[in-house]
């Protein structure tokens, strides 16, 4: 027996703690044999004790991460960072588990000496992931498809309609509309959030934000002025971010739409755009009733509306217009007072 592998044997204290925790814990050499694996991660996989003598850790990982495996050793070894990973091991019977957690190498006289991985068993929401995708692709060509043939034909049934006067046919007619329309809605908004969850690519480019701003503002001043709230804007001169203009514009619609939904009116929203700790922030303020306290943690929640103060959407531009300004490396947040109204904002990092 060797050094190393008296000194993981010795730890009677720590072994105890070990075998006794749900985790899967393991120690293997820098070749990837294994020198000790806790009680969890014998059960887990099938193996005695006496049978994990014989393994490495090359044994018990899926065949096609294998050089996955190997580019993380390289990079656990250059430093005593700890890596956090996922991955498909194989049990002694052939099932496939999946896992993620975190491995770190242990140095000893700034060398690599060993390494330490403490995985938790992540099935269960994997076939969570499965089913969403599910839904999602059902969503997709089961739903979206049968409602939009639905809307067209109620459009055109409306169309007929209309002239006659008949006015009961009429409001059924356009109640079922204005219903099938927010499906539509609702089934885009939520496929557009799966797809920025499942990792969507972004279209980058540079973005003068004040250019930006001003395109945005000039498409919703129609809303502005039929619902009788004004739109107003600066920006500052010179200030640019890395982003894909599509989505930021997804972001600052939402926003703009909000603001103007829960305004007065004859009331204002401004919008701004200044400098801050190395990001270009962009804010939305409102002059409406802001944001009741018992909603304020859940508001980028998906399908999150707040009660009494519902007034149509999907409930998931919030959440849309997080996920879009996080995967630009930038964060969202508000600032809202009872009767005071309320500004959003994004921030992201300037460019140059």
């Amino acid at each position: 027996m060797d050094e190393l592998e008296a000194i993981v044997k010795s730890e009677a204290g720590l072994r105890d703690l070990l075998e006794s925790i749900d985790d899967l814990v393991a120690f293997a050499t820098l070749e990837g044999r294994l020198l000790y694996v806790n009680r969890a991660w014998r059960e887990k996989l099938g193996y005695t004790e006496g049978e994990v003598a014989g393994l490495s850790s090359y044994d018990i990982i899926h065949p096609s991460q294998q050089s996955e495996v190997e580019a993380t050793n390289a990079k656990l070894m250059a430093s005593e960072q700890v890596v956090r990973v996922e991955r498909l091991l194989v049990a002694k019977d052939g099932r496939q588990i999946p896992v993620d957690g975190s491995l770190s190498c242990r140095f000893k006289d700034g060398k690599p000496w060993y390494v330490r991985a403490i995985f938790h068993d992540i099935t269960a929401r994997k076939a969570a992931e499965r089913m969403k995708d599910d839904l999602v692709s059902m969503a997709s060509h089961e739903l979206r498809n049968p409602l939009m043939a639905i809307r067209t034909a109620l459009h055109l049934l409306n169309e007929e309609l209309v002239p006659t006067k008949l006015e009961r046919p009429v409001q059924v007619v356009g109640l079922a509309m204005r219903n099938c329309d927010r499906m539509v809605d609702l089934i885009k908004a939520y496929l557009d959030l799966a797809n920025l969850e499942a990792g969507a690519r972004l279209k980058e480019s540079e973005v003068d934000v004040s250019g930006f701003i001003d395109r945005i503002v000039e498409l919703n001043q129609p809303l502005g002025l039929h619902a009788g709230v004004d739109i107003r804007h600066e920006s500052t001169p010179g200030a640019k971010v890395l982003g894909d203009e599509d989505r930021l514009a997804q972001v600052l619609t939402n926003l703009l739409s909000n603001a103007i939904k829960f305004s007065k009116p004859g009331g204002s929203v401004q919008v701004r755009s200044e400098f801050r700790d190395g990001h270009v922030r962009v804010t939305v303020s409102d002059q409406g009733d802001g944001i009741p306290e018992s909603f304020r943690a859940k508001i980028f929640g998906k399908f999150a509306q707040a009660e009494g103060h519902a007034r149509g959407g999907s409930g998931l531009g919030l959440a849309i217009s997080k996920a879009i300004v996080e995967k630009h490396g930038g964060r969202i947040g508000f600032e809202t007072a009872l009767g005071q109204g309320t500004t959003f904002y994004f921030e992201l990092p300037k460019l140059g």
